[in-house]
């Protein structure tokens, strides 16, 4: 079902200092980030994936178009250089968190982009049309998928990882930093690999995990060239870069992201008491109440509030509590969904809409940074359990998405560590 393929990766010379040049994808960097990024190597992917605006840019002279003057002038200048033959790229990065290690394996491919009704690439999530537009246009003008997208499978029988572990056994051609990782790279132009691992990958489903702007993008680019171009089988806008890690890796990692409502006329009071009616609430310290929180591991939530008291909140009774809620099984019982439906639309007022365009909304990775918010004058915090990969899965499935913010998979894949670039 899935169309995967080798590409003659666009990687950095080996001239060049590769822990320099790398970035974070585009939607997680800053402002200062940027600064930084931009200061560090005057050959940072940065210049490319997201570039800088400046007074006075115009349709001739404008972030796209430097896009793709750097992305040219590196080429031509031998700082980028394209694979001899055609590749699969496999990839390793070692991270910690909560003082836990781990290590977690992509194979990174070309996906042929197909449309999601046909049930072989499974989104998750719903996309805005701004960050599709920023996309649309940096494709138009490199031609060049700048960042990989993220994706899962299952693999069961374990055959693809038989195969990886086997191309891992052996020293990897290229080791860098990432933003919290330490990375491997190897490099595999066998024909017999890549056409083994093409054949496992014709029965399996893809669930978009990261990237579903950049994957929409590419849809909509392709539906371009082919109007312009007619329809061309061979053509690389066909295909999209991703990086493929099986649901059963033992690295996956996803982190909550947690809620902030700004300001609500709803007191604390009034507040707790309509709470009761679906949760059972207890007070305490935050380091108790937070392990609590991770021991439930479903239907629970800790709440922060203005007056700086800390409430353990349990769902009673899922079913009946939900029963009003549009959707399936999988669906309503997502933590993200009963904090939204029974807590932010029911009791706080605040709409699916301000919701999704993030009006009395703010989200944050840092529970830490929640408590400052609120104790700076924010309303209300609720810090999460993280979604488990197989909700996931089971959401996708359904034909369902779930809401903005449901999965954060740490870490992020590295921009810059190689390139697709189209050439036919």
């Amino acid at each position: 079902m899935a169309n995967i393929k080798g590409f003659r990766g666009l990687r950095y010379s080996s001239e060049v200092e590769l822990d320099r040049c790398i970035c974070p994808p585009y939607d997680i960097i800053s402002e200062a980030e940027r600064e930084e990024l931009y200061n560090r190597s005057e050959y940072n992917i940065i210049r490319v994936e997201f570039g800088k605006e400046f007074k006075g840019d115009n349709e001739a002279n404008n972030k796209f178009t430097r896009a793709k003057e750097y992305l040219n002038s590196w080429i031509q200048n031998g700082i980028l250089k394209f694979d001899p033959q055609e590749s699969v790229y496999i990839i390793e990065q070692e991270f910690e968190v909560e003082g836990k290690k781990y290590k977690r394996t992509g194979l990174i491919v070309l996906l042929e982009i197909v449309e999601f009704e046909k049930g072989i690439v499974i989104p998750h999530e719903f996309t805005l049309s701004k960050p599709k537009q920023e996309r649309l246009e940096l494709l138009r003008y490199t031609r060049a998928n700048i960042s990989s997208i993220f994706g899962l499978y299952e693999d069961k029988t374990k055959d693809v990882k038989s195969i990886l572990d086997l191309i891992k056994s052996r020293k990897e051609d290229v080791a860098y930093n990432g933003i919290g990782t330490y990375e491997k790279m190897w490099v595999v132009s066998d024909r017999d690999i890549i056409d083994n691992l093409e054949k496992l990958f014709k029965d399996k489903k893809i669930f978009i995990a990261d990237g579903h702007h950049r994957y929409e993008t590419a849809l909509e680019f392709k539906k371009e060239m082919q109007q312009k171009e007619g329809a061309r089988e061979d053509a690389d806008y066909n295909y999209i870069m991703i990086t493929l890690t099986a649901i059963e890796d033992e690295g996956i990692v996803i982190l909550p992201t947690h809620r902030i409502v700004i300001s609500s006329s709803v007191e604390e009071d009034i507040f707790m008491e309509k709470l009761k009616i679906y949760f059972d609430i207890e007070t305490g310290e935050y380091e108790v109440l937070k392990r609590k929180l991770e021991e439930k591991k479903k239907y629970a939530f800790l709440v922060y509030t203005y007056n700086k008291n800390f409430y353990l909140i349990t769902l009673k009774d899922p079913e009946n509590a939900l029963k009003d809620v549009e959707g399936s099984r999988a669906y309503k019982n997502l933590d993200v969904v009963v904090l939204q439906k029974l807590i932010l639309n029911k009791i706080l007022e605040i709409t699916d809409e301000d919701i999704l365009h993030q009006r009395n909304i703010k989200y944050t990775k840092s529970e830490r940074e929640l408590i400052e918010i609120v104790n700076n004058g924010a309303k209300y915090g609720f810090i999460l359990n993280p979604t488990l990969v197989e909700e996931l899965k089971e959401v996708s499935l359904s034909g369902e998405k779930m809401p903005q913010k449901s999965t954060y998979f740490y870490p992020k894949l590295m921009t810059g560590n190689v390139i697709f670039v189209h050439q036919k």
